[in-house]
């Protein structure tokens, strides 16, 4: 999620109080906090007071349950569960992913899982609500920013509120089991691929290329730090529908897939890319909380704590990102990404049943 409080790009300045030569002598772990915590400017202080009180909320909660929802279905199962608690899996999940700037779903749906002990339709329904605003929050900072292509977008988003619903709605005729082991092959995907990308880093490339010097109303094109680009708008949108239906299936928005291929496949600089992908990433869950929504596997006060877990957690997580070498960071998220698919697969590995 975007830095919403615009401190994250400073990781590692100096305080604010004019104590800059203490950044000389500083430790690297100290630096690091420093980093995450930002300067002491309205905006971080205020996340810190709400980053406190959820924290304090979150211990409470844990030790001596004050509120507790029941959710029940015929065919799925019933579950007491501390709606509060969700702002423990928001900020693991957040933060774990903002280092990264993807994956927040792949840590979310096995924390409700595993921890909360949601049968798993149900934690796929509840993250789809969560994910949905918290996306839309972070779409909005890209917009401010002038980084989106709409005119790539909108057909994408069309496509994929099509293919993410028809996913989702296969998703809920689908056994327990099934989605377990799909949902693990994605994680075990994920997970090889950032322990590669940490071992073997991609090259640098210059940005974007122009994909194609046709005009007309099927093109979209523009320039971003000076690097110019043109595609056509419907194969994104096409490729969109395809990713958006089986990630549909398996709960989670599909940027980690479209992001790339925005980039790789149609020359969108990455930061176009990026911002791009918010907005199709928005309608894909979007799509998918409205089905699963109708068919009762969201557990709504749940999830409001989690968008406020994942708020906090995501601004600290990608701050620690900017100071924290890559590499080490795949390399870690790799390793934690497996122990999750294995305990997917059934492996016990004392995190509780999925």
């Amino acid at each position: 999620m975007a830095d919403t409080n615009n401190t994250g790009a400073a990781a590692g300045a100096a305080p604010a109080n004019g104590a800059a030569d203490a950044d000389i002598t500083c430790s690297p772990f100290l630096t690091g906090i420093r980093a995450v915590l930002g300067e002491r400017t309205p905006g971080n202080m205020a996340l810190w007071a709400l980053t406190a009180v959820l924290l304090l909320a979150l211990v409470k909660e844990s030790v001596a349950p004050s509120w507790t929802v029941a959710w029940s279905h015929p065919n799925w199962g019933t579950v007491n569960v501390v709606p509060v608690l969700g702002i423990g899996v928001g900020m693991v999940a957040g933060f774990l992913g903002g280092m990264v700037g993807a994956f927040i779903s792949l840590f979310s749906v096995p924390l409700y899982t595993l921890w909360l002990g949601l049968p798993v339709k149900v934690a796929l329904g509840t993250n789809s609500l969560a994910s949905a605003v918290i996306g839309l929050m972070a779409a909005m900072v890209h917009l401010s920013k002038k980084t989106p292509n709409m005119k790539v977008a909108f057909p994408m988003m069309a496509t994929g509120f099509l293919g993410a619903g028809a996913g989702a709605y296969l998703s809920l005729g689908m056994t327990p089991e099934q989605l377990k082991m799909y949902f693990s092959v994605l994680v075990f995907g994920a997970a090889f691929w950032m322990l590669w990308r940490g071992i073997r880093p991609a090259p640098a490339k210059s940005g974007g290329f122009v994909a194609t010097e046709k005009q007309g109303l099927l093109y979209a094109g523009g320039e971003w730090n000076g690097v110019p680009y043109r595609t056509n708008i419907l194969f994104p949108a096409f490729g969109n529908f395809f990713i958006a239906a089986l990630t549909g299936i398996i709960g989670v928005g599909g940027g980690f897939l479209f992001t790339p291929m925005l980039h790789a496949a149609f020359g969108l600089p990455m930061m176009v890319a990026v911002g791009t992908g918010n907005f199709v990433k928005v309608a894909n869950i979007g799509s998918q909380f409205i089905v699963r929504g109708v068919a009762d596997t969201v557990i709504y006060q749940l999830a409001v704590f989690a968008m406020m877990g994942g708020y906090c957690g995501a601004n600290f997580g990608r701050r620690l990102g900017c100071v924290v070498d890559t590499r080490y960071l795949r390399l870690l998220f790799g390793i934690l990404l497996i122990f999750v698919g294995l305990q997917y697969m059934g492996i016990k590995l004392g995190l509780g049943s999925a």
